[in-house]
């Protein structure tokens, strides 16, 4: 899994109609980009660029753009329709910390029901899946799509120093990749979302939505359509219970997930068992080969790189403990692959890190360095300590994956969505789950993938759209029509 502490939000639509239409048939699809920008912002923004990776713009706003035609042509070679996708997109400032961000939000610009030839009566709809089902344009005086990306990225107080990267070539190293983002962001205009308040349980205006339908709850057997909004509020936060019920997805599961990671505690006898884990996108993978091995906490000094002496920022002050171990260490201050470095120097085996806050799903760990050859996994803050406070006793644990269980699936072997608890508003349900392997472009953080879609398109299948894409969807998509750079029409503000 490649993952970074970021974050991919969810709106909601602004507006809602319930239209009448005739249905055609189509080829392709083409998805226009329009500028919500003020002058000098965002798409607007003269700052001076050097060209990067086939992105051959010149100044920050032109590289922006560029990217955008990049993802879209992407997409309208993937997605059918014969109405025009107007993607309404602007740079604005989002949540953000020193250590994290909000990257985007997106959502459908608008929501549509019981139009001619909807397939399912009384059931919201996208848009943009609406306008390519009826053949027409529902709603011609509205955008489709709305799109809206952090412009503070980078700068100080706001993920310090991890700027977006413009270029095309997927050799974004510690930068965000825009592509990858907006290739996420589009999805969930074109419909990959539930309308649902997963804090309520609420269906929107009191109707279901079409990505609804395929949310299963394993522990019940009811998909979220046939609950009522308290059983809906009580599933959103059951997690390994919720998992995508759709055909095409399933189908594709096989082709594109590997095997399940796991840690089991084998000594002592009272905290014996399997724990949930993270994985890392830096290291050695882990394999159906065992490694096993004691326990021991690594210990650093408290100082500038970090203040915890559990944190690993600092070359270990205990290597002799740790050499030939399996060395536990604690999330926070530094980058996680500061921590690998300190932990494999000191002769550890294999990393584990604690997080740091508490939550119910192991994080994924980001982060790019080839040095680290030990494989480096995370689990929950409550598994951590529990880890520490038996290791006087002599804590053994074996990692390796289970070939048999596809890394990302619940019950049934159907995709799991991501239902953390606490709910997590803009992340919840809308994504697929974090322990997927590999990592998938549908995750609710960022994943350092290749401009590809993977599971995503056969999910938009299962909603209603057809497709053009009959390759594998892990694979990167190769261009053949509207090329890095050439023309497309990027609108000016109303």
């Amino acid at each position: 899994m490649r993952r970074r502490p970021v974050r991919l939000r969810l709106l909601l639509p602004a507006a809602v109609a319930l239209l009448a239409a005739a249905q055609t048939a189509s080829a392709a699809a083409t998805i226009t980009i329009v500028n919500g920008d003020s002058a000098g912002v965002g798409f607007n923004d003269p700052t001076p660029a050097t060209p990067v990776g086939g992105n051959t713009g010149t100044t920050v706003g032109q590289q922006r753009l560029i990217a955008f035609q990049y993802a879209a042509s992407i997409w309208d070679q993937l997605i059918d329709s014969p109405v025009e996708i107007r993607i309404k997109a602007s740079f604005e400032a989002l949540e953000c910390s020193s250590d994290s961000a909000t990257l985007g939000a997106a959502s459908p610009a608008q929501a549509v029901s019981d139009f001619s030839g909807a397939p399912q009566a009384h059931t919201w709809y996208a848009v943009a899946l609406a306008n390519k089902i009826a053949g027409t344009d529902l709603i011609p005086s509205s955008d489709d799509i709305t799109v809206t990306l952090n412009v503070n990225l980078g700068q100080t107080g706001c993920l310090d120093g991890s700027l977006w990267y413009y270029g095309l070539d997927n050799q974004s190293a510690q930068q965000i990749n825009l592509v990858t983002v907006l290739l996420h962001e589009f999805a969930h205009g074109f419909g990959f979302i539930t309308l649902v308040d997963e804090s309520t349980g609420q269906e929107f205006m009191g109707s279901p939505d079409v990505f609804e339908g395929h949310i299963l709850d394993t522990s019940t057997s009811q998909h979220w359509t046939e609950m009522t909004d308290s059983e809906r509020m009580v599933s959103g936060v059951n997690t390994g219970k919720l998992v995508w019920d759709g055909m095409a997805v399933q189908s594709a599961l096989p082709a594109t997930l590997a095997g399940t990671p796991y840690l089991d505690v084998t000594a002592p006898s009272p905290i014996a068992g399997s724990l949930a884990i993270g994985s890392a996108a830096f290291g050695a993978p882990l394999t159906d080969s065992v490694i096993s091995g004691v326990l021991a906490a690594a210990l650093d000094p408290s100082d500038a790189a970090g203040p915890s002496t559990t944190d690993a920022c600092s070359p270990l002050t205990n290597a002799p403990e740790v050499a030939g171990k399996i060395a536990i260490v604690d999330r926070g201050t530094c980058v996680f692959v500061m921590k690998a470095e300190n932990a494999q120097a000191a002769g550890a085996t294999a990393l584990v890190i604690a997080d740091n806050v508490a939550g119910s799903i192991p994080p994924g760990l980001g982060g790019t360095d080839s040095a680290v050859t030990i494989p480096v996994v995370s689990i929950t803050q409550a598994d951590g300590a529990t880890l520490r406070a038996n290791l006087a006793s002599g804590v053994m644990v074996s990692l390796g994956v289970n070939p048999q269980v596809l890394a990302g699936t619940g019950a049934g072997g159907r995709l799991l969505l991501f239902a953390p608890k606490p709910d997590q508003p803009g992340s919840s349900i809308s994504h697929w789950d974090t322990s997927a392997l590999p990592a998938l472009l549908m995750e609710p953080v960022l994943s350092d993938l290749p401009n590809t879609v993977d599971l995503t398109l056969p999910a938009l299948r299962d909603i209603g759209w057809t497709t053009t894409e009959g390759g594998d969807p892990r694979q990167p998509v190769v261009l053949t029509s509207s090329p890095p750079g050439t023309p497309r029409r990027l609108e000016p503000r109303p």
